[in-house]
C-alpha cells in the first residue's frame, strides 16, 4: 500500500500540533507550583482504594493505603470519611499508579497528577476538534477552534491541575458521544455515551442533567420521525448502562446504592461551606450571588475576540432558531427547528448550553474563585464562536477581500491567546482581559488554588540564608501545602504560623479571603512590616511579600 502525503497531510499536521502540545506540557511542568487541594485529592484517592482492597480482600494494597493515608493526613485536611462524596474517577486509579510506580517523592507523585490531567485535557480536545469537524466540515476552520480552545488562558493553566478541566474534558468527550448517538441510534454509541455520562456524574453531580436533556431531545425527534417506541427503547437502554457504570465505577455507591444516591444530592445543601468572597472589590457570600456573576466572569476572564465570536454567533443562531419556530406552521415540508443533521447538531448543543445554564441561574448555585465551576462552557463558547466563523466563510465565499479580512482577524485572535499564555506563565490561571482597569482586576478574587506559593518560597530563599524562617500568612491560602513542591530540606527551612505574625520573619499575602477582609482584621498586616516584593502580572497583583522591620 502506497502513503499518500496530500490525502494524509491532515492527519499529519494534527499528529505534529499535538507532539508539540506534549513536548510543551511536559517542559513546562514543573513550572506549576502545588495547588491547595491537591493533598486532599491525594488522599481521597488513597481512602477509596483502600476502601476497594477491603472489599476484594487485597490485604497486602490495604496495608499499603493505610501508611499512605496516615502520612498524608494533617489537621488541615478534611477529613475524607466524611466528605466521602466526591468522585474517584481521577484520584482512586492516580493512587493505584503511586502504589504501583512504588513514587515516594511526593512532588513527583504530583506533577505526575498534572501531566495526567494536561494529557487528558488534550484528549478530550481531539473530540471537540471532531465535534467541530463533523458540523462544519472544514478542517482548517475546526483547527482554528481547537486551538482556541486549548489555549484559552484559564483553562491551558487550569488542565494541569485537574478537577474543573477534567470535567470539562469528560464532558466534551460525552457530548461527542450524544452527538454520535443522535446521528446513529445503535447499540454501540449509546454505550460509549452512557459510560462517558457516568464519568461525568462522577466528577459533578449536576451532569444528572445530561439523561434530562437526552430524553427531551429523543422527544422531539420522535414528534417528528414517529418512532416514539424505539426512541423508548434506547433511552431506556441508556439509562441501564449508565445505572450499572455509576455504580461500577463509584465506590460509594457499593454499600447502599438507592440511599447513598439520594444523599449525592443531599450532601450538596448540607456539606455547602459558606464563606465571603471578593467580588466587583466587594466582599459578598458564595450563597447570595448576583444572577450577574457567571456573566461577569466569563466576560472578563475570557480572551476579546472569542467572546465576540460568541456573541454574535449566538445571536445569530437564536434568530436563526426562532425563524425556524415561527415557519413550521406555515411551512410543512420543514416543519421542525432544524433543517439537516448540522442543524441538528446546533440546536442540541444550543438547548444543553441552555438548560444548564439556567440551572445554575435558577437554583443559585454557589460558586468560588469565578466561574471554574463551569469551565465546560467554553466547549459551548468556542463552538458557537467557531460557526459563526465558518457560516461568515460560506456566506462570502466568493469575496475575496473579505475572507481575507475574516481570516486575519481569526489569526490574530490565535496570536493574542499565545501571547498570554507566555506573558502569565505559568499563572495563566490568573488570566484577566483588558475590559478591567488596573484599579478594578484586583478587585475579584486572584490566586484561589494558591500557585503563587511556590514562587513565594523560591523569592525567600534568594535572599533569605538561615536555617529557619517564620512565615505569616495574611490569607485563606493554606501556605504550607504549597511546600510539598519542594524538597524535605527546604521544607524543614520554614515555619508556617499563620496570623500569628508576632512570630514571623515575612508574611504571604494575597487578595484569598473567607471573611470581609474591609471590617474583619484577621488578615491586616502589622505596621512593623514593610512591603518588599510584589508579583504582579499585567494590572494584576498576584501575591506580595512583607518583611519585619529591624
Amino acid at each position: 500500500m502506497k502513503f499518500n502525503l496530500l490525502e494524509r497531510k491532515n492527519t499529519i499536521f494534527l499528529i505534529i500540533f499535538y507532539l508539540f502540545a506534549i513536548i510543551v506540557g511536559f517542559v513546562t511542568l514543573q513550572d506549576y507550583g502545588v495547588h491547595i487541594e491537591e493533598k486532599y485529592h491525594r488522599l481521597n484517592g488513597h481512602y477509596w482504594l483502600n476502601y476497594v482492597s477491603k472489599v476484594f480482600n487485597l490485604s497486602e494494597l490495604q496495608r499499603i493505603t493505610e501508611l499512605k493515608i496516615n502520612s498524608i493526613n494533617d489537621y488541615t485536611l478534611s477529613p475524607v470519611s466524611y466528605y466521602n462524596k466526591y468522585g474517584v474517577i481521577f484520584d482512586l486509579p492516580l493512587a493505584f499508579i503511586e502504589i504501583f510506580l512504588k513514587l515516594e517523592n511526593v512532588t513527583d507523585i504530583y506533577y505526575l497528577k498534572h501531566f495526567t490531567s494536561y494529557a487528558i485535557f488534550l484528549i478530550g480536545s481531539f473530540f471537540f476538534f471532531n465535534i467541530l469537524n463533523k458540523r462544519c466540515n472544514n478542517f482548517y476552520i475546526s483547527f482554528i477552534g481547537l486551538v482556541l480552545f486549548i489555549t484559552t488562558p484559564r483553562i491551558f493553566g487550569d488542565s494541569f491541575l485537574y478537577k474543573d478541566i477534567l470535567f470539562l474534558s469528560f464532558f466534551t468527550i460525552n457530548l461527542f458521544f450524544f452527538l454520535q448517538t443522535i446521528e446513529n441510534f445503535n447499540y454501540k454509541n449509546l454505550l460509549l455515551f452512557a459510560f462517558f455520562t457516568s464519568l461525568s456524574f462522577n466528577l459533578r453531580i449536576f451532569s444528572i442533567l445530561i439523561p434530562v436533556i437526552f430524553i427531551f431531545i429523543l422527544l422531539m425527534k420522535s414528534f417528528y420521525e414517529k418512532r416514539f417506541y424505539f426512541f423508548l427503547k434506547g433511552f431506556l437502554m441508556y439509562l441501564f448502562f449508565l445505572s450499572i457504570f455509576s455504580f461500577i465505577l463509584w465506590p460509594y455507591l457499593w454499600s447502599s446504592p438507592f440511599q447513598n444516591f439520594v444523599d449525592l444530592f443531599t450532601s450538596v445543601k448540607n456539606d455547602l461551606v459558606n464563606y465571603k468572597i471578593l467580588y466587583a472589590n466587594n466582599f459578598i457570600e458564595n450563597t447570595l450571588l448576583p444572577s450577574s456573576y457567571i456573566f461577569n466572569w466569563v466576560f472578563i476572564t475570557s480572551p476579546i475576540f472569542q467572546i465576540l465570536f460568541f456573541v454574535t454567533g449566538f445571536a445569530f443562531y437564536i434568530i436563526r432558531l426562532t425563524n425556524r419556530f415561527f415557519l413550521i406552521k406555515k411551512n410543512l415540508a420543514y416543519n421542525d427547528l432544524w433543517r439537516g443533521k448540522r442543524e441538528e447538531k446546533d440546536f442540541i448543543i444550543f438547548f444543553s448550553f441552555s438548560i444548564i445554564f439556567l440551572f445554575f441561574i435558577i437554583f443559585n448555585a454557589p460558586f468560588y474563585n469565578g466561574w471554574r465551576l463551569v469551565y465546560f462552557f467554553n466547549i459551548f463558547i468556542i463552538y458557537f464562536g467557531i460557526i459563526f466563523v465558518n457560516n461568515l466563510f460560506n456566506i462570502y465565499r466568493k469575496k475575496i477581500k473579505i475572507k481575507i479580512l475574516i481570516t486575519t482577524i481569526v489569526l490574530i485572535s490565535v496570536i493574542c491567546n499565545f501571547k498570554f499564555l507566555i506573558n502569565y506563565h505559568p499563572f495563566q490561571s490568573l488570566y484577566f482581559n483588558n475590559f478591567l482597569s488596573s484599579k478594578t482586576i484586583n478587585g475579584f478574587e486572584g490566586d484561589y488554588h494558591g500557585l503563587s506559593s511556590k514562587h513565594f518560597f523560591q523569592e525567600i530563599l534568594k535572599n533569605d540564608k538561615r536555617k529557619k524562617i517564620k512565615i505569616g500568612v495574611a490569607s485563606h491560602t493554606p501556605l504550607q501545602r504549597g511546600l510539598e513542591a519542594f524538597s524535605f530540606d527546604i521544607q524543614n527551612k520554614f515555619e508556617i504560623v499563620g496570623q500569628e505574625y508576632e512570630k514571623a520573619d515575612y508574611i504571604y499575602k494575597n487578595n484569598i479571603s473567607e471573611v470581609d477582609a474591609k471590617l474583619n482584621k484577621k488578615y491586616e498586616v502589622p505596621k512593623n512590616f514593610s512591603k518588599i516584593y510584589e508579583l504582579k502580572i499585567s494590572k494584576l497583583t498576584v501575591y506580595e511579600i512583607f518583611k519585619l522591620k529591624d
